[in-house]
């Protein structure tokens, strides 16, 4: 006895080419879109990576230089890239210097007969600025710089930093900008 199969049972056993076709493409578009969003998720990842290292660096040389400037006893030379620093150490005063090199962007901290130290990479601009005592009640606004460094109460600093992500035009940017008063004059 001979069975024979049906048209019917022999169409419900696999997959045409076509119906093939359209499930292959629509697995190729969901994958494509997965891969995307995980691209786009790693680089979101990355860049407040960089952004939150960055931030923790600059504040870290903003809080040297602020720590410095309120206990020194002056200013013993300034320009917009380079401040200089008489400071208390052990009962003798000692020269403190913080240069910007604008050809490499880094802001370094130096010792008088001591350590060097770069507190900050990736600096696209710095300025130091001097200003004199306010009037009791001037809001900062008022501020106007361009004190010596032997009238000067207060020293400004101001820089801007970036670093470019994986070479791509994405980039971290991150401002800080401080008026300290020296408290030992």
């Amino acid at each position: 006895m001979e069975f024979k199969l049906s048209n019917h049972k022999r169409d419900s056993r696999g997959f045409t080419l076509v119906e093939m076709m359209v499930g292959v493409s629509i697995g190729c578009l969901l994958l494509a879109a997965l891969a995307t969003l995980y691209m786009f998720s790693m680089r979101s990842f990355a860049s407040l990576a960089n952004y939150s290292d960055l931030n923790e660096k600059t504040r870290y040389a903003s809080d040297i230089i602020s720590r410095d400037i309120r206990s020194c006893l002056g200013v013993s030379n300034a320009t917009p890239n380079v401040l200089v620093l008489a400071e208390p150490s052990g009962g003798v005063t000692v020269q403190t210097t913080y240069t910007y090199d604008p050809n490499v962007g880094t802001l370094t901290k130096s010792i008088l007969n001591g350590p060097t130290t770069v507190l900050l990479t990736g600096i696209d601009s710095l300025n130091f600025t001097l200003y004199p005592k306010p009037n009791l009640g001037d809001p900062y606004e008022k501020f106007v710089g361009g004190a010596s460094p032997s009238t000067a109460k207060l020293i400004g600093f101001q820089w801007s930093c970036s670093r470019r992500l994986l070479g791509s035009l994405n980039n971290s940017q991150s401002l800080e900008a401080a008026i300290v008063e020296m408290r030992n004059l």
